[in-house]
């Protein structure tokens, strides 16, 4: 960075005062401004005796020229680079951590150009990235995936009913790429696993205490047909429920309690069968129509030797 420096009577000013001490910086680059300034220094301080030639006065104004024309040229190729970041996405650099999304569009601010992002305007100095398409895509499901996983409990606080969240991350993790998953941070990933490995345990606590709850064998078959349905009804309910388990929270299950299960779906099985009447088939005639049957055939058999008698 270049110190600016001022000049009086063709002579440097030396700082005087604290404030004065603060020297203002600008870029190593000249501008318009001080080349200008040194010009007329040049020209209101040059020895009259020595008076600096036209030539040198015309190459030094061709040279200005020249930097004007670069500093046209550097600005309009400027706004052309920014017009076309329209619709890219960009990291920016807020000097507090890095902002992320589309420039939305491009405008002036105090005459300088600046990038809308997010609802906000940035100076193209804070530019640090622009990213691709898949970059992006990568970037925002990785933030979607972050939301989600935020809305989650702590491991402290988590149910079976929240499996349906758990679930519904995870499947939005395993639809991204292997290139879009790397924007996913590890410590969301590390909560979806522990939230995870917390909610098998708890699945197979709950199916546990389901199977536990049921009645002993001795209860079951001392029951009467209606608190057998009860029973048979609890079965079916638990049954529904081992379904939902994955293969992780199935093998958390004791095997006492899958004996358990056994043991009592068998009983009720049994029980059931005392309560059962036998029914007619549909397929076998009833007995007593089939006697019936039988005896009107044989009086239709008999009915011509009856007629005859009375004839004779």
């Amino acid at each position: 960075m270049a110190i600016i420096q001022e000049i009086k009577d063709g002579k440097f000013v030396q700082d005087t005062t604290e404030e004065q001490k603060k020297k203002k910086t600008v870029n190593n680059e000249m501008g318009q401004e001080q080349f200008l300034q040194l010009l007329v220094a040049q020209m209101q301080y040059q020895d009259p005796l020595e008076p600096t030639s036209n030539t040198e006065w015309v190459a030094q104004m061709a040279t200005f020229s020249m930097v004007e024309s670069l500093n046209t040229m550097q600005k309009s190729m400027t706004e052309q680079s920014a017009n076309g970041l329209v619709g890219k996405y960009v990291l920016i650099n807020t000097g507090n951590g890095y902002e992320k999304g589309r420039v939305d569009y491009v405008t002036k601010k105090n005459g300088e150009t600046v990038l809308s992002v997010n609802d906000e305007l940035y100076t193209l100095d804070k530019l640090d990235t622009i990213a691709d398409e898949e970059y992006y895509q990568g970037s925002v499901l990785a933030n979607e995936l972050q939301q989600m996983i935020k809305l989650l409990p702590g491991e402290e606080n988590l149910t079976v009913k929240d499996e349906g969240l758990l679930k519904s991350a995870r499947e939005a993790y395993e639809k991204m790429t292997d290139s879009q998953k790397l924007f996913v941070e590890k410590e969301d990933l590390d909560k979806l696993r522990t939230l995870e490995t917390k909610m098998d345990a708890l699945k197979a606590t709950h199916y546990t205490g389901l199977v536990r709850d049921l009645p002993s064998v001795s209860e079951i078959e001392a029951a009467d047909e209606q608190t057998l349905a009860t029973y048979s009804k609890k079965l079916d309910e638990i049954s529904e429920f081992y379904e939902t388990m994955t293969d992780a929270q199935k093998k958390n299950v004791s095997e006492d309690t899958a004996n358990r299960l056994s043991q009592a779906k068998a009983a009720v099985e049994e029980a059931s069968k005392k309560f059962q009447t036998d029914q007619p088939s549909d397929e076998e005639p009833d007995v007593a129509d089939l006697l019936q049957q039988i005896l009107n055939e044989l009086k239709g058999q008999k009915q011509p030797d009856a007629d005859n008698t009375e004839s004779n």
